[in-house]
């Protein structure tokens, strides 16, 4: 099966010090060519590991435009050439890479789940793997939910109907993870958004005509996810986990998160390359929302990162938020919280210790809690954090009536005193 991908010949100029980079089509197991991109990187730019340019390299964003083109003129080829029967072949591949033309599928055979599948495979380098995944998630849902509907699920069919029918399936039939049955508001109403996404997507590159969405209301409630105090992180870091290394690790990838708010696909990828010791700050873009922050190292943050060479352990997000709930165990956080979930017109409420909501978004939560309850303007707290409005960033802040009260008592008596 036809496929292709990012490549790089390890050989370089010795002069120059850097290696071309190609997009490598794959028409079978022997046969292959290799597709100019007009970029040559150094190889210290390359992640040998994932197949893919580092974010470090200088011309990453001119590298992933240019990507992005071929990628989708090699699934229009490919697409055009199911379509019509035809053998895509290197030759054929080539030739009409050279020809600049558009290729138009006939409505009547539009398939949406095919669409689907050629939307994940563009959108796969142009996003993070957890972006990835959500998409896949959704494919799920979709596929599972035409077992459900009472009617074909196409893009003709996308109305109140098939809004109603889908989410009763999502609240009450949809299978999680778990085995658990029945997705709740917030992870329905995501389903949905990632579903209007890929519509309006198709709609404007006019592989499809409009389609009104507006009966597809995005639900959502607010979150109780908790974030943890400085006495408490203080408590985490100050755990003796010599004993279990891989424990250690997630511990201080953990604190790193929790003093510099960044999300855990951007912990994952933090490198020496982002690290700036002379300013004593971290600079990189973002992976979800692609935006530029720059992060004082602050608290505890430049003791890990010099302990491990400014280069984080990297630790699968599946492995971190399983043993990071032993940690809070471990720092004895018994503290009972009650979560009030809704499933559909369903309220649901469990009671749990504290330790056991712990996860990879907390860190984020704490950090901004903290850093806001500290006396630090929201304005510029956004800046660091990389939050685009205020309302997305006050959704985390965990501020209780009682932190709220001994914040307004603190800053009545700064005030009395400048008096």
């Amino acid at each position: 099966m036809a496929k292709y991908f990012v490549y790089i010949k390890k050989d370089y100029d010795s002069k120059s010090g850097l290696t071309p980079l190609y997009v490598r089509y794959n028409y079978d197991r022997t046969k292959r060519t290799l597709i100019s991109t007009g970029f040559s990187i150094k190889y210290e730019h390359w992640d040998d590991k994932k197949k893919c340019v580092k974010r470090a390299c200088p011309e990453y964003d001119e590298i992933e435009v240019v990507l992005n083109k071929i990628y989708m003129r090699l699934s229009n080829i490919l697409a055009f050439a199911n379509e019509n029967d035809l053998d895509p072949t290197i030759d054929f591949i080539l030739k009409e890479l050279a020809v600049e033309r558009e290729y138009e599928q006939k409505q009547a055979r539009i398939n949406l789940f095919d669409l689907l599948e050629k939307y994940i495979v563009e959108k796969t380098p142009m996003v993070s793997v957890d972006q990835v995944k959500d998409y896949k998630t959704l494919r799920k849902h979709l596929t599972n939910f035409k077992e459900y509907s009472s009617q074909p699920v196409t893009f003709r069919n996308l109305n109140m109907k098939f809004y109603n029918e889908f989410m009763d399936y999502l609240s009450n039939k949809a299978v999680k993870r778990d085995g658990t049955v029945g997705l709740l508001t917030n992870s329905a109403g995501k389903v949905v958004r990632l579903l209007k996404g890929f519509v309006n997507y198709q709609v404007a590159k006019k592989v499809i005509p409009p389609v009104d969405l507006k009966v597809f209301k995005v639900v959502e409630e607010e979150t109780d996810a908790i974030a943890l105090n400085e006495k408490e992180l203080g408590t985490i870091y100050n755990l003796d986990l010599r004993e279990d290394k891989e424990l250690e690790e997630i511990r201080d990838v953990f604190i790193v998160g929790c003093y510099t708010g960044l999300r855990y696909s951007d912990l994952s990828t933090l490198t020496s390359d982002h690290i700036d010791l002379n300013m004593e700050v971290i600079s990189l873009k973002q992976r979800k929302v692609h935006k530029a922050v720059i992060i004082p190292m602050i608290d505890y943050v430049p003791d890990i990162l010099k302990k491990y060479n400014y280069e984080l352990p990297q630790i699968s997000s599946y492995k971190f938020n399983e043993r990071i709930k032993e940690i809070g165990q471990k720092a004895k956080l018994k503290q009972k919280v009650e979560i009030v979930r809704k499933k559909g017109n369903t309220r649901v409420s469990n009671i749990y210790e504290k330790w056991q909501l712990i996860s990879s978004h907390t860190c984020r939560r704490s950090f901004c809690t903290n850093m806001y309850l500290s006396g630090f303007p929201a304005e510029e707290l956004m800046k660091i954090s990389g939050h685009k409005s205020p309302a997305a960033f006050m959704r985390y802040i965990k501020v209780d009536n009682f932190q709220a009260a001994n914040r307004l008592k603190a800053l009545r008596n700064g005030l009395n005193k400048v008096k």
